[in-house]
């Protein structure tokens, strides 16, 4: 999770701030494999309260919000659901 939020293009929002984040891998034994392009995040994850300045590195549960096999036309596709603070980092 990058530090700051970021300007977006939200269709109900006209200057929305979103997150940004990667993927980070791991090993089996906790070493740190690599890292993904940043990206925007539009949403907000369950039980997390993102602060200005603090780099994390989170696990997170993704949940289908699909019903009878149908997505919802107006929402998300997905629930995200923080699991575990794995790194915090305050950035100037």
């Amino acid at each position: 999770m990058a530090p700051e939020r970021v300007a977006c293009n939200h269709p109900l929002m006209p200057h929305a701030q979103c997150l940004r984040v990667r993927d980070v891998r791991y090993a089996d034994n906790g070493v740190r494999q690599g890292v993904g392009e940043w990206r925007i995040f539009q949403g907000e994850i369950d039980g997390y309260r993102h602060e200005p300045g603090l780099r994390n590195v989170l696990r997170v549960q993704r949940y289908s919000l699909a019903r009878n096999g149908q997505l919802p036309a107006d929402a998300p596709s997905h629930a995200y659901v923080l699991d575990l603070v794995v790194e915090a980092e305050r950035v100037r």
